[in-house]
Formats: C-alpha cells, sequence, structure tokens
C-alpha cells in the first residue's frame, strides 16, 4: 500500500530474507535447488505472451480498435463506453489485462479529449473491466496464471476447466459492474463530460454570486433591492456557462469531424504482422484448451513459448533487441522472487501452521455447511486481503494452504481454487494498489495529466469489488452447494 520500495525489489529482498533464514537454521539450500523453486513454465507462459502481444502492438491493432469503437458507437457516448469495457474485458481474457490496459489507455485518452469525456472516469470503468476479464481465463490475469501453473494444482485444474467455470461467472459479475456504473451516473451522459476552463469559471462564478444573494439580509426596500440585483446577476451568468456548456447532442454531432482525423492519426500499421500474429495466438489459445488431452504431452509455458518463438520466425522480425526491451523483464524477476519467498515459507513451516488453522477451523463447522463456509471464508478473505496488498503474491502464499485444508478435509479441491481465484482477480478492483493494472493506468493517466488519488480509486473501485464479489459468492454456492459441478475432484 505504501510503496516504499518497488514489488520486485521486496520479492527478491524476501527471497533473501528466506534463503538467509533457511541458512540459520542449519537447512542452507545449494543453488541447484533454489532454482528447482522457480517455476520456470509460469514464466515462459508470461514472456511468451509479453513477445506475442508486443508484435501485436506493432502492427497497429489496439489503435485501429480503439478508433473502429467510436466509429461504431457513432459519437453516442454511453455506447462508446459499453464497446471499450467490453473490448477491454474480452482483450484482457486472453492477452493479459496489464498489457491490454498499458496499449488502450493512451488512444482512450485521446477518444476521451476529442469528445471532452472525463478520462479518469472512462478509465477506471475500463480498468475494473479488465480485472472482470482477466478473471476469465486461466491467463487473463497473474493469479489466474499461478493457480493453472502450480504444481499442487494444475493435475485437478487445468486450463479449459479452469476458463469452463470461471468464464460464466466473470460474465454475470460483468454485468452487475456495469450496472452498477450506469446507476451511480444517473444514467445521464452529462456527468461525463468535461467543460472547458471558461465555462467552470462562469459557473463558479454563478454560484458565487448566488450564495453572496442567499445570505443577504433583507430589512429595508433598498436590501431586498440589492437582494434581487445580486439574484438577477447570478441568473445572468449561469445563462452564459449554460449557452456555452458542451451538451451529449453536440458531442455526438461532432463524430463526423472528429472521426477522419483520427482514422488518419490511427491505424494499422502492417496488415501482414497483423494477420500472422493473430494467427499464431489464436492457435495458442485453441491449444490452451486442449494441451491436458493425453495425446497432447506439452505445458502453457511452452506452448506460449513455441508460439513467439514461431511468430518470430514467420515475420522475420530483425530487430530483436528492440523486441526484448518489450519484455516485463523486471515482472519475470518478481515472479522468481516470488516463488522462491513462498518456497522459503513452506520449508520454515509458517504456510503448513497457516494451512493447519484454516483446515482446524473449517472442521470446526457442521459437516453439512463445510463447503460453504470454506467457500465464502476463502473469496472474502482473497477479495479485502487483495485490495490492500498485491493479489499475486498472496495467491502464492494461500495456494498451498489450499491443498493443505483439501488434505485435510473431505471437501473437493475446485470450489476452494475458483473461490480463490475470484477473491484475488475481483478484489484487486478494491484500490489503487490492488492489481497491477491499476497502477499502470494511473501513472498513464497522471503522465497525461489526470490526477487519480488512492482514495478516489478506493471511491469508485471498493464499491465495484463488494457488488461483484457478492455476485461470485452467490455464483459459487450455486454452482458447488446446489448443483454441485466440479466437487467430484
Amino acid at each position: 500500500m505504501t510503496e516504499i520500495i518497488h514489488r520486485t525489489s521486496a520479492a527478491l529482498l524476501g527471497a533473501s530474507l528466506g534463503v538467509a533464514a533457511l541458512s540459520i537454521l542449519n537447512m542452507r539450500p545449494d543453488l541447484d535447488l533454489i532454482l528447482s523453486w522457480i517455476d520456470w513454465d509460469t514464466l515462459a507462459l508470461l514472456m511468451g505472451m509479453m513477445l506475442m502481444v508486443a508484435l501485436l502492438a506493432d502492427s497497429g491493432f489496439f489503435d485501429w480498435a480503439a478508433v473502429k469503437m467510436y466509429e461504431l458507437s457513432r459519437g453516442r457516448i454511453w455506447v462508446l463506453i459499453t464497446l471499450l469495457n467490453v473490448a477491454t474485458a474480452v482483450l484482457s481474457a486472453f492477452l493479459d489485462n496489464v498489457t491490454t490496459i498499458l496499449l488502450l489507455t493512451p488512444i482512450t485518452i485521446t477518444l476521451c479529449q476529442v469528445m471532452h469525456l472525463d478520462a479518469r472516469k472512462v478509465i477506471l470503468a475500463m480498468v475494473m473491466f479488465s480485472n472482470l476479464g482477466g478473471a476469465s481465463t486461466g491467463i487473463g490475469d497473474p493469479p489466474n496464471v499461478l493457480i493453472i501453473n502450480s504444481p499442487l494444482l494444475n493435475k485437478s485444474i487445468t486450463f479449459g476447466k479452469f476458463t469452463g467455470h470461471m468464464m460464466p461467472g466473470a460474465v454475470f459479475c460483468s454485468l452487475a459492474a456495469f450496472l452498477y456504473f450506469w446507476l451511480i451516473l444517473k444514467r445521464s451522459s452529462k456527468s461525463l463530460i468535461v467543460q472547458d476552463n471558461a465555462v467552470q469559471e462562469l459557473m463558479r462564478e454563478a454560484q458565487l454570486w448566488q450564495r453572496i444573494a442567499d445570505r443577504s439580509y433583507i430589512g429595508t426596500t433598498d436590501e431586498v433591492t440589492v437582494k434581487d440585483m445580486l439574484a438577477g446577476k447570478a441568473a445572468h451568468v449561469k445563462r452564459l456557462a449554460e449557452e456555452r456548456l458542451v451538451t451529449p447532442t453536440e458531442v455526438t454531432n461532432g463524430y463526423n469531424v472528429n472521426l477522419p482525423k483520427l482514422r488518419a492519426q490511427y491505424g494499422i500499421r502492417d496488415k501482414g504482422k497483423l494477420v500472422k500474429t493473430a494467427t499464431v495466438l489464436i492457435v495458442c489459445i485453441v491449444l490452451f484448451f486442449i494441451y491436458s488431452l493425453p495425446v497432447i504431452h506439452t505445458t502453457p509455458g511452452e506452448i506460449a513459448m513455441a508460439g513467439a518463438i514461431a511468430l518470430i520466425i514467420v515475420i522475420d522480425h530483425h530487430d530483436m533487441e528492440g523486441l526484448l526491451q518489450k519484455v516485463e523483464w523486471v515482472t519475470l524477476m518478481f515472479f522468481a522472487g516470488l516463488f522462491i519467498m513462498v518456497e522459503c515459507l513452506e520449508k520454515l513451516g509458517l504456510i503448513g501452521t497457516l494451512g493447519e488453522f484454516a483446515a482446524t477451523t473449517i472442521k470446526s463447522i457442521s459437516v453439512d455447511y463445510q463447503l460453504a463456509a470454506a467457500i465464502s471464508i476463502i473469496l472474502w478473505m482473497s477479495a479485502i486481503i487483495s485490495a490492500f496488498i498485491d493479489n499475486i503474491p498472496f495467491t502464492a502464499a494461500i495456494i498451498p494452504v489450499i491443498s493443505q485444508i483439501v488434505a485435510e478435509t473431505d471437501l473437493p479441491l475446485e470450489p476452494l481454487v475458483y473461490a480463490l481465484a475470484f477473491g484475488a482477480c475481483l478484489g484487486g478492483n478494491g484500490t489503487l494498489i490492488g492489481a497491477s493494472a491499476n497502477v499502470v493506468a494511473v501513472g498513464i493517466m497522471e503522465d497525461k495529466g489526470y490526477k487519480v488519488s488512492f482514495f478516489g480509486f478506493a471511491k469508485i473501485g471498493f464499491p465495484v469489488m463488494i457488488v461483484t464479489v457478492i455476485v461470485a459468492h452467490v455464483y459459487l454456492l450455486v454452482c458447488h452447494c446446489v448443483i454441485g459441478w466440479g466437487n467430484g475432484s
């Protein structure tokens, strides 16, 4: 929450302290053992997707997509916002939500400036839907990547099974979130429009004159006359402001002027690269769904890296240094340090103690209600904690706890895993630091002059988190406590 040091530095420091603690206890691991603690398949999956998305971005796809949505909306504000949110959720499901936000935010700011919209409200909504969309698949959000690649879980939780269960719930949550945004903005497009400085100054002046008139003392005829003059001045200034107001109709009418300019500035830069990249990405996504079949002996990380290498060869990409610079090496180092730190905590017995406590608590509940209680505890605990600390390290620490709970009780594995995934992903919407996509979006907005505070984000995000977690809670209880879906594992 305080961001005193970078999260990668914190992960590497935690890993170093963990190894030091093991050494003090005469349990010092050698280098080969430490390297074996790193889940290389997860790193390969992340790196492969980063490379493919970077090549897709080079083709101009994301800029073209944003302008295309403006064209489809024909300048209508709520239609554009709906299209942006849907596109962000869909892209985040398959291309990683952080990268999606990184690429869509700059062009969205341009669209908002052209349409006189409040970019903060539009982009914060997109961030929320990015996290919701990322929750729907095994590659959309980093916590889900950890889950489907965990050696403790991946024998039971495949990409296809995970996505098949999470996607319907994520769709329900997205519908609830959209309804919430629609209601808080009072179903009015006016609250999204930003007026220029001159209009805002006139509105403030009118309010000032009206405040003075309201406070005027009425005693004599002259004082009544003065009060009426002040009220008249306030009304006159207000009329001047209203004459200059940008209305939703004017925003829509500007469509024919703005569209040619946007088309000229943003579009597909390399159609050949777009076709080749899209083809390889689609093949990889299909393989993610079927890799668990007995005839296919591979992993998600191998699929992603093979796709990236094949794409580089097919495109004949010569600027390898430039391409490798687009890989988020800091993120990969963060994950490596995180894997080592979590393994150290397990060796030190801390995770085992937490797992025993959780299992004991759940076993103390009546057998008939144990599953519902476990789902509820894991879901809400994950959501609330993930809102205030990064959801990636939290997920990494809780995965072995869930494995231990299942081992010590008769509860099925799948419902608890899905509760963790929903909690970690949806909880990321709660505060600015809850998810990496939030930090990326706010950083880009600040560079463009749009300030978003921690509490300003939470004012919008925390209610969205509560609403969507309630929907996910109902969905999980119906699926597992009523229908019994996936309870055989």
